[in-house]
């Protein structure tokens, strides 16, 4: 009888084990990227050129893209549309304080020519495509 609780008990141990395994995978592969989330694209504002590094990033439409500043100054990340009479403007940050940041968690396919409204030789293009395509960064 002794012996039968033992076994019972190891028997409860790996059934623990595999129910947590099994929770582990599955957590795991829910949070792995998709083609329904494409992956984040990274931008770095720098004080030289060519002050926003990557100068041109390309993302799949959907996805997010983040400028970090990691200068002593503000810096701002305003689409290029917003200085027209059009208004077009797709994005503007206003001003990102040194360590800051700024997330654009979307925009439809097209190209987006960007500069700091208060450095204007800040310039970068953001391309973003249709087709799932890992991020690329030039």
């Amino acid at each position: 009888m002794y012996n039968e609780g033992i076994f019972i008990h190891r028997n409860d141990d790996a059934m623990s084990w595999r129910l947590c395994l099994f929770v582990m995978v599955v957590s795991t592969l829910m949070a792995w990227p998709t083609a329904a989330t494409p992956p984040a694209a990274q931008v770095l504002m720098d004080s030289g050129s060519p002050y926003y590094v990557p100068a041109a990033v390309t993302v799949t439409a959907g996805g997010a893209i983040r400028w970090e500043n990691p200068t002593p100054t503000h810096h701002t990340v305003t689409h290029d549309a917003c200085f027209d009479e059009s208004g077009r403007c797709a994005f503007d940050s206003g001003a990102v304080e040194p360590g800051g940041t700024y997330t654009i968690p979307s925009l439809p396919p097209g190209r987006y020519p960007y500069q700091c409204r208060i450095h204007p030789i800040m310039r970068g293009m953001i391309i973003v495509t249709e087709s799932p395509l890992l991020p690329s960064q030039t």
